[in-house]
């Protein structure tokens, strides 16, 4: 009898467990939940930033497990990149229906007086922290998107520095203040992978929120929209844009970005 007790004991213990790990995780991802009945609030954000902006470079990777080629479905094989780091205020939502809606957070930008190519990818971190995610570069539901400008390059990139390689990396963000009613607390965001081959089939670039796993666009003009999308079955805490640029920039050089919630697909 008393090792029977002991048993039973020890399967309430584990049950007990199981229901705070899904109380947890239910109570992180009610951060952003919503039902059918009310939808989420269409909140816009506006930024605008110059070449002062991007503060790492040149580098030929971004931030991964292992370095990840930013020079993936260019002309520009040998290209020297320039970084920026931009935290949004929304985040894509998908995954489990029962906890939120599905939702994706639109971005419209703006270049002026763009030089070469500049390109786009995500990453996104979880409400309490853990491994990130970011955009798969190769095979399937690989995205990406890639603008091109028609200005003359600028002489040299006087503000950036190397950015460090390694697992985590630690990101200087371009924008501390400014969104929201709330300034960003830390100037810095530090994205950390599990192991190679995780965290890159849960956040999407997309031109089309009904094409969630997204896709690569390689000559997308200087004024447009994409669509960030999230497939994973956990919340996203928060959503950052890493904007990189294969050329100095002239000093006319400015981007503007405006992000909201899209309306569901």
């Amino acid at each position: 009898m008393e090792f029977r007790t002991r048993v039973i004991a020890g399967f309430a213990v584990l049950a007990a467990i199981a229901a705070l790990a899904i109380a947890v995780q239910i109570m992180a991802e009610s951060l952003c939940m919503t039902d059918d009945e009310t939808p989420l609030p269409i909140l816009s954000s506006e930024m605008t930033f110059t070449r002062s902006d991007f503060l790492y470079g040149p580098a030929e990777y971004r931030p991964y497990a292992r370095p990840l080629s930013l020079n993936t479905h260019t002309d520009n094989p040998d290209g020297r990149w320039y970084l920026m780091c931009v935290m949004l205020n929304e985040t894509p939502q998908g995954g489990n229906p029962f906890l939120f809606k599905v939702q994706s957070v639109a971005v419209d930008y703006n270049f002026t007086d763009l030089a070469g190519t500049a390109a786009f990818s995500v990453y996104g971190a979880r409400p309490f922290g853990g491994a990130a995610w970011t955009n798969r570069q190769e095979g399937y539901g690989s995205c990406g998107y890639f603008v091109q400008g028609t200005a003359d390059a600028g002489e040299g990139m006087p503000g950036t520095v190397p950015l460090k390689t390694g697992n985590p990396a630690t990101v200087r963000l371009a924008n501390t203040h400014g969104l929201g009613p709330d300034e960003i607390p830390t100037g810095t965001v530090t994205f950390w992978f599990e192991k190679d081959g995780s965290g890159l089939d849960a956040l999407h670039i997309t031109t089309d929120p009904a094409q969630r796993k997204g896709g690569v666009t390689r000559d997308a003009p200087e004024t447009g929209r994409f669509y960030i999308t999230h497939t994973g079955g956990s919340a996203v805490g928060s959503v950052y844009l890493l904007i990189a640029v294969d050329r100095p920039q002239p000093e006319t050089f400015s981007l503007e970005l405006t992000t909201q919630y899209a309306e569901a697909a």
